[in-house]
């Protein structure tokens, strides 16, 4: 478990520091000095042992320090860092941050889980290896080769890429902005995203977290550790990794392959955490979490503008980002005639017009501030003819200063003209956009994670299966196939009252047209039923509309034909009664390697892969009726064009009980119900397999 012998530890050893002062290890010792760190400091280095180094007595191992160490910083070369680890069990080491490279990236993977093996044995928190280090700028903490050292601030920022950081560093420096940890995780062979947040989860300096990630080390651990933290403190989180190039460098990197990033979103989302998908997203987000006064970001914005077509502009891009524009009060309305022109607009956008000063601005601005309308406020400039951008600058920073219940923003479009009033704003920590599509993308970001903070655990009780499914699906899996047999799943089916067509198994002809018959001439549909048979129209495994005799033998031959062609095995002819008047939907389940099971639902039918209408849910769930809702299917259910709406309520209830079949029979891995028939009243599920591989 981290502790603060982690991020504050009272001794610190490097070991592979050098008399080069370009070399790595050196370059960590003397960083850790340079930030005037407050503890012991070691130098190891067995060609140097007895000497002094930086002013420091070098030791020729770890295990040769009288003391155990709080955290041993390891730079030597991969090769020689199972001996280095060895030493630090043996001085009863609580820490350790390997900064070296050469590890699974690379394919060296055995030597990784060697390495994370004995550290987990031993009680040893292990960070990296192929990382840049870790910075508490509270702690004076510099255990890092990064150049130079943070100040202080609010937002904690963890990394997996190291040289991410370095960019992230260098930009922090130039706009002002500090950390209160700082932390590169490379390839965590040991402590993940997941541990550290939750180590930092109540820490008296660390208002907000901002993640950039390769890969998840626990998807489900972190979720859950995620939605417990957003209640209180904002968690940005930037993964790359949405195209399958981005995923093989990202393995190539860090040894770790990216998660399914659909899948990623909808678990980020119903987390709390704000996604950034881009760096200038990640670096905006960071500054306006840095220095909003606030983080309540939901309610209505203020616009004010100077121009009649920015703010125009920025009205739609507030409404593209779900932001609410609303119209000042009536009241508000008096008080801004009072200061304004009478060519101004006071609807909201709030245009002063372009011959507006810094003190129209200022006036304008403290009214609405003092209305309490308004959380969060824009203020739009260009440079016209009259317009001071300095001075209006500074007129919106003794604003800000006097109502830290208001966060105040800028975008102060142009260019040379407007660089005084800028610079202006960023010494006063005003954060200043260059356009207002990142000012309305970010804060509608913002925004929109809002309903999710404080969300709660879904709760399901798992009951217990009665024996004899057990019995058949233990049987299945003995038997190694791929999917259970159609009798089974009708079990199943049955146990959970999950709606399909009557329908029967056939290998003989005859008791096959005699079930038909009791159906007859109300249509069935004949199709091929095998373990081996996932695709079956491209099988030509489906014969529907089946109403005669005559149809029936037909069908009957063609499908025994492609049960012969293919060499199915168990093979045999499923009959179903025919739902009509119906719109076909799709319900799936899978297993993802993060988080767990994995629903989907959408359009079904044949063209589920083109048509690409589908929604997500990380089980457990209990919003079956908004998943419903969501796609564009569930809106034709609803009733469109003077369409009688169909049976959504059992649609939902459906999508409960498949919930409540792969939890409560694990052994079960996948299911596909496509097509799932939704009529009027009722949601058959006409093809269902349940895969257990």
């Amino acid at each position: 478990m981290l502790s603060e012998s982690f991020f504050n530890p009272k001794t610190v050893a490097v070991v592979g520091v050098s008399e080069n002062p370009e070399k790595l290890g050196a370059v960590v010792f003397k960083n850790l000095k340079d930030a005037e760190y407050k503890g012991k400091l070691y130098p190891v280095n067995p060609k140097l042992a007895g000497q002094e180094l930086y002013g420091e007595k070098c030791y020729a191992s770890v295990k040769d320090i009288s003391e155990p160490i709080d955290l041993v910083v390891i730079v030597v070369p991969a090769k020689f860092t199972m001996p280095v680890i060895e030493d630090c069990i043996a001085n009863k080491t609580k820490n350790i941050s390997i900064i070296t490279a050469g590890f699974a990236e690379v394919g060296n993977k055995d030597l990784e889980e060697n390495i994370a093996k004995r550290c987990i044995e031993n009680g040893i928190n292990l960070l990296g290896p192929n990382c840049l280090g870790h910075i508490s700028t509270y702690d004076n903490l510099n255990a890092s080769f990064a150049d130079g050292f943070p100040s202080k601030g609010n937002v904690a920022f963890i990394s997996q890429s190291g040289a991410y950081c370095s960019a992230m560093l260098d930009w922090a420096r130039k706009k002002g902005i500090g950390f209160s940890h700082f932390i590169s995780i490379g390839n965590k062979a040991v402590l993940g995203e997941d541990k550290l947040l939750n180590a930092l989860k109540d820490d008296k300096n660390t208002k907000a977290f901002v993640f950039y990630l390769e890969s998840l080390k626990n998807g489900k651990e972190f979720l859950k550790v995620l939605k417990e933290v957003t209640k209180t403190k904002p968690v940005v989180i930037m993964e790359p990794g949405k195209s399958k190039k981005a995923q093989k460098a990202s393995l190539s990197h860090t040894g770790s392959l990216a998660p399914n990033y659909t899948v990623l979103e909808v678990a980020l989302k119903g987390s709390g955490a704000i996604q950034a998908y881009n760096t200038r997203e990640m670096f905006g987000l960071l500054e306006i979490l840095q220095y909003a006064h606030h983080r309540e970001f939901d309610g209505q914005i203020a616009l004010l503008t100077n121009a009649g077509g920015v703010g125009v502009l920025t009205s739609d891009l507030c409404e593209d980002n779900g932001l609410d524009i609303a119209r000042p009060s009536d009241a508000t309305i008096e008080k801004l005639k009072t200061v304004l022109s009478p060519e101004a607009s006071f609807g909201n956008p709030i245009d002063v017009v372009g011959d507006a000063k810094a003190d129209r601005y200022e006036n304008a601005l403290r009214i609405l501030c003092e209305s309490g309308e308004y959380k969060n406020i824009l203020v739009l400039l260009t440079p016209q003819m009259v317009t001071n951008a300095k001075e209006t600058a500074e007129s919106i920073v003794r604003v800000s200063n006097e109502f830290k219940n208001v966060n105040i923003f800028a975008s102060f479009i142009g260019g040379k003209r407007v660089e005084a009033g800028v610079e202006i704003l960023n010494e006063n920590h005003i954060v200043n956009f260059e356009y207002p599509t990142d000012a309305t993308r970010l804060l509608g970001l913002l925004k929109s994670q809002m309903k999710f903070r404080g969300v709660k655990e879904v709760e399901v009780e798992i009951k217990k299966v009665p024996q004899n499914i057990k019995d058949a699906v233990k049987k299945a899996k003995i038997d190694n196939i791929p999917s259970l047999p159609q009798d089974v799943v009708n079990m199943i089916m049955d146990y959970y009252k999950i709606d399909y067509p009557k329908s029967g198994n056939y290998i003989d002809k005859a008791k096959a047209l005699s079930f038909c018959k009791k159906i007859f001439p109300s249509s069935v549909v004949l199709k091929l039923s095998s373990p081996s048979a996932l695709h079956k129209t491209e099988m030509k495994g489906i014969y529907l509309n089946i109403d005669s005799e005559e149809k029936f033998n037909e069908a009957w031959e063609g499908l025994w034909g492609s049960i012969n062609k293919f060499k199915l095995e168990d093979a045999s002819i499923l009959i179903q009664e025919m739902i009509c008047k119906a719109t076909e939907t799709i319900i799936g389940v899978n297993s993802d390697k993060n988080f767990g099971r994995v629903m989907v639902f959408g359009t079904g039918g044949i063209y589920t892969e083109i048509m690409k209408d589908t929604t997500l849910r990380i089980l457990p769930a209990n919003d079956f009726d908004a998943m419903v809702k969501e796609t564009k299917v569930g809106t034709i259910l609803n009733g469109v064009r003077g369409e009688e709406a169909k049976a959504v309520k059992h649609l939902a209830e459906t999508l409960e009980k498949i919930q409540q079949v792969v939890l409560e029979i694990p052994e079960i891995t996948a299911i596909d119900g496509n097509p799932v028939l939704v009529t009027k009243d009722r949601a058959v599920v006409v093809d269902f397999k349940m895969l257990l591989k």
